[in-house]
């Protein structure tokens, strides 16, 4: 279901499921009283049963953990994890939650103090990371990479087992999170890695540095959006080798395709999550229309792609609405990529153009943002669900 681009076909399911939030935040506020309670030690009782009872029925892969606030009071974390996709559904969740005393609700898990940090993913890995230090390397994609290493050069002398490369990734993860906070960890950083040594800084500078090179790379983005510049160093191409199949999610089909911007069409294509914040600091959005045809269409005004893609143009760039990127053939669909100022407006513009024109009925605004992995937008009313590598 689409929380971000609703449609109307899915009315009654989305009426549906916002009656089962409510229904979540009215029981929460209700049990807030006892929620109190079992955190001062007043009360007893199974308070991860409760959760799943009223928090399942609006998404089960919804996860969630309490905790105190500086100062006094309570926080609750409600996150989708590695689900990405869930992140409009639970926008929406949360900004229905009420207004409680006492109570912080987020929708990310939070930055730590560096000593909790630690303390708390070593209780939950084994591995104590207290004695590493973190260096930060920036990368072309918007993302940095961090490198832990332990300050000893023998950190598992004395008689102490070296913890096992899943160990390692899975504590440098946690701590990684717990120090930046979760939607770093998804939207910022790229790699992971630990080494046997190395040299670099406390981890508890690590939040501070990690600021600081991002602050420089959102520098470098350009001065303007997509729609203003012309094509600067031109067109680069690339060649793929898909997997012969009935349908394809996404672009699983594709073949060759040409861009403007390849570090992004690069990243859109890794298997690391894509954020659009990293490629534009105007709000701009990175999707892609999907059309079945890949070698024409051949009915109506546009018989291929390239039809398609100046017809685009001649509405959305004088408008300051977006402007094509970028496109490509697939061994079912056509593709053009697009940077969109103003999803909603433009899509309505487009719309009009490919309806006009007479575009596949099968044809689609799909997005490469991870949080957007299972929204949608139909060019017809009454066009069919495009395939989708998950579902919300």
């Amino acid at each position: 279901m689409r929380w971000r681009f609703p449609q109307p076909a899915e009315s009654a399911e989305r009426q549906a499921v916002l009656a089962r939030m409510d229904a979540w935040w009215h029981a929460f506020a209700r049990q807030a009283p006892r929620l109190d309670a079992l955190f001062s030690g007043r009360e007893h009782w199974d308070l991860a049963a409760w959760v799943r009872e009223h928090l399942d029925p609006v998404h089960p892969a919804l996860l969630w953990e309490f905790g105190p606030v500086p100062g006094g009071g309570h926080r609750l974390v409600l996150t989708h994890g590695s689900e990405l996709h869930l992140r409009p559904l639970l926008d929406v969740l949360l900004a229905r939650a009420p207004a409680l005393p006492g109570w912080e609700l987020h929708g990310w898990r939070q930055p730590e103090e560096p000593g909790l940090a630690l303390r708390s993913v070593n209780a939950r890995t084994g591995v104590d990371f207290s004695g590493y230090h973190a260096r930060v390397t920036c990368n072309t994609d918007g993302t940095v990479d961090i490198t832990y290493s332990p300050r000893s050069r023998s950190p598992w002398r004395h008689g102490r087992r070296r913890p096992s490369d899943a160990a390692l990734e899975a504590t440098a993860v946690g701590v990684t999170e717990s120090l930046l906070g979760e939607e770093l960890l998804e939207t910022r950083v790229g790699t992971l890695i630990v080494e046997e040594r190395g040299e670099g800084m406390p981890l508890g500078a690590l939040a501070r540095e990690v600021g600081v090179r991002l602050e420089e790379l959102d520098a470098r983005l350009p001065e303007e959006p997509f729609h203003a510049r012309g094509e600067g160093a031109g067109w680069t191409h690339f060649e793929l080798k898909p997997i012969q199949a009935l349908d394809y999610p996404a672009r699983m089909d594709l073949f060759v395709a040409s861009t403007l911007a390849p570090e992004l069409w690069t990243s859109a294509h890794a298997p690391r999550p894509f954020s659009s914040r990293r490629f534009s600091r105007h709000g701009e959005t990175f999707c892609y229309l999907k059309l079945e045809g890949s070698g024409g269409f051949g009915h109506g005004g546009l018989k291929d792609r390239s039809d398609v893609e100046r017809a685009l143009d001649a509405v959305l760039i004088p408008n300051r609405l977006g402007r094509v990127i970028g496109g490509g053939a697939g061994l079912r669909y056509a593709y053009v990529d697009l940077a969109l100022a103003d999803v909603e407006r433009a899509m309505a513009v487009m719309r009009d153009v490919l309806q006009r024109e007479g575009a596949p009925r099968r044809s689609w605004l799909l997005f490469w943002d991870s949080t957007l992995g299972a929204e949608w937008i139909p060019v017809w009313e009454d066009a069919p669900a495009p395939p989708l590598p998950q579902e919300a």
